[in-house]
């Protein structure tokens, strides 16, 4: 079986020659060394401070009849402390802590660090132009986000067969336009107008893009539109800032002063090569001083709060009044720590405004219906309270003891109708009878003596005595154990039922006069042990406890049909404990004592005679009740 074993240990090194094992590898090929290996299941009793890694390993196995062999370069320092460790799981906390790397050899163990992985930089992959022509129609479909024009001008020749030319010093130019399956000449005129360009043809068939000349008035000035070729307004130029982020042109840097909202939309679509469709243009101006903001969220931030919204598409944006038709979304939002039916009623009313929300039980979610801004916002909050609840169990230990002890003495004598034999027992208390003849067996004894002459007691004479002491010790323990939520209450009931009869008497009018029914009927009346604990946890796993304590105890009765009399104690306490700490709630103590007598009067007060004269009960009883409880949070 040995042999097997080394050979499967071969086997795997010379399958994983080449490529550093993983943890689970080196832990798994230790646990099976150890068949092997008796000294890797020895227990390990060792504190190092200061020593090399290297040495300690090395020490580790001379001492446990090990073959390892270890590299020169693990001189970092150990400290530890090992009690009654197994010598595997030393190797194994070692391969953890310090990242090495354990090769097998048949029964040898091989320690090395770790090699630097070296990471490999992605190769390039340029951007796919997005560019589409059918032969068939000569549609011409594009799809560029600032692309250049040297590769559109490419990507379009490429695909359609048509030669497309550009103007010196525009090559590096971006462009930007969305147009599906349309004529081509029509596509290529409309994405040069789009983009500041301009296209011209040649009886040849080439394609000629070069810059478009701004048009000048006959005094050689520049008119002014009222919009700049951005589209915006002059004044909405002068206080608008916008470029592309250096560090991701993705996103943007902005800054605006008194700027419509429109306007900002509209350059920043120009800026991202972002298409939209306004059914309603946004009203009103902001300010705004940004960077790093992408199309999604500027829209987000600029029509919060307005009563316009947006919806995104897989091409390009709508925007327009939040009641639009096409602009509502629906979204199922589904929960994963809390339940619907608690979470839907925390929900503000503000959030719920405009927005129409079913449950859906089924999938503990809720069907959300309105704008796109207030879907967010509310899925926003959702997040925030979707939360794990904490589960706290309560270990509950009850520890009841009770102490009694009693001694009762009883005397009687006096005539009987007839002759009283004697009976009774002595042991282990003392009930006896004492008849006529018993008596005065003892008495003749007494006159023996000769110094007294007591006489005779009639044959109808008897005593009696009864001489009785009882003790009693009962020791009650249970462990209950209650889980609950967290703010929620865990109730436990422990105690006994009790019967009795109730009797009830009705009066029926008959012919021959009133009549008496009795009805009899069984009652029960309960005594119980009652604890309530509710748990709140805090942040810092500190757990508040509301505890609740009642305990009913049945008493004598009255009478044999009446119902028991209750005792009742109870307490109620508000607490504060670390997780898994447990504490000692008051205990409950009872004590009572009880000393009567009865006797002949005078005598029954006299010391000495009183024991002959009166019969006396003495009794003396003590009780604990003792809980311990322990909170556990759990998630």
């Amino acid at each position: 079986m040995k042999f097997k074993l080394i050979i499967l240990l071969l086997t795997f090194s010379f399958l994983g020659f080449g490529q550093e094992p993983t943890l689970a590898e080196m832990e798994r090929n230790i646990l099976d060394m150890a068949k092997v290996q008796p000294g890797l299941d020895e227990k390990v009793q060792v504190s190092v401070s200061g020593i090399a890694l290297s040495e300690f390993i090395s020490a580790l196995a001379f001492e446990h009849n090990l073959n390892v062999s270890v590299d020169d370069n693990l001189n970092g320092p150990v400290v530890n402390n090992f009690y009654d460790a197994v010598v595997k799981d030393v190797f194994i906390f070692l391969i953890k802590e310090y990242d090495l790397v354990v090769d097998f050899s048949g029964t040898i163990i091989a320690f090395h660090k770790r090699g630097v992985v070296e990471e490999t930089q992605p190769s390039y992959q340029p951007k796919t132009i997005d560019v589409t022509y059918k032969n068939e129609n000569e549609f011409l479909s594009l799809n560029l986000k600032r692309d250049t024009l040297a590769r559109v001008a490419e990507a379009i020749t490429r695909e359609s067969g048509n030669n497309v030319i550009l103007a010196p010093g525009i090559k590096e130019r971006t462009v930007s336009v969305y147009i599906e399956n349309r004529p081509f000449e029509q596509v290529m005129d409309m994405m040069a107008k789009s983009n500041g360009l301009k296209l011209t043809t040649d009886p040849n068939g080439f394609y000629y893009l070069d810059i478009q000349e701004e048009k000048k008035p006959e005094g050689g000035r520049n008119t002014s539109s009222g919009r700049n070729n951005s589209g915006r307004g002059t004044s909405d130029a002068q206080n608008l800032n916008m470029q592309l982020s250096p560090n991701n042109p993705e996103k943007l840097n902005i800054e605006a002063t008194n700027t419509s909202i429109g306007a900002i939309i509209e350059a920043a679509s120009t800026q991202l090569g972002e298409h939209y469709f306004m059914y309603d243009i946004p009203e009103g101006n902001t300010s705004l001083k940004v960077q790093n903001v992408s199309f999604m969220e500027l829209l987000s931030h600029l029509l919060n709060g307005t009563d316009f919204t947006f919806k995104k598409t897989d091409a390009y944006y709508l925007i327009g009044n939040r009641n639009t038709e096409g602009l509502r979304a629906t979204e199922l939002v589904r929960l994963e720590n809390r339940t619907i039916e608690t979470v839907i009623d925390l929900i503000p009313s503000e959030l719920v405004a405009d927005v129409e929300i079913k449950e859906f039980i089924e999938l503990n979610g809720m069907i959300v219906s309105g704008s796109y801004l207030k879907i967010e916002e509310l899925k926003a909050f959702i997040r925030s309270v979707d939360q794990v609840v904490p589960m706290v169990q309560i270990d509950i230990i009850i520890v009841f003891s009770e102490r009694s002890s009693g001694v009762s003495k009883e005397m009687k004598a006096g005539l009987s109708q007839e002759s009283v034999p004697t009976q009774g027992q002595v042991f282990p208390g003392v009930d006896m009878t004492l008849g006529s003849e018993t008596i005065n067996g003892l008495i003749n004894a007494f006159n023996g003596f000769g110094i007294v002459n007591i006489g005779a007691v009639t044959p109808n004479f008897y005593a009696s005595l009864k001489y009785l002491e009882s003790n009693s010790v009962i020791d009650i323990s249970s462990t209950p154990k209650i889980s609950t939520l967290n703010g929620h209450e865990a109730t436990f009931s422990v105690g006994e039922t009790s019967y009795y009869q109730e009797e009830r008497v009705n009066i029926q009018s008959s012919i021959g006069g009133p009549v008496q029914v009795s009805n009899k009927v069984w009652k029960e009346t309960t005594a119980n042990l009652d604890i309530t604990v509710r748990p709140f946890v805090s942040a810092d796993e500190y757990v508040t406890l509301e505890i609740n304590v009642t305990q009913n105890d049945f008493q004598g009765k009255v009478d044999p049909t009446a119902p028991p009399n209750q005792s009742t104690q109870s307490f109620v306490s508000l607490i504060r404990v670390k997780n898994g700490e447990m504490i000692l709630m008051g205990g409950l103590d009872k004590e009572s004592n009880e000393n009567s007598g009865s006797g002949t009067p005078y005598l029954s007060r006299i010391p000495v005679l009183k024991w002959f004269f009166s019969d006396r009960n003495q009794q003396k009883e003590k009780s604990k009740l003792h809980i311990f409880i322990k909170p556990t949070v759990t998630y």
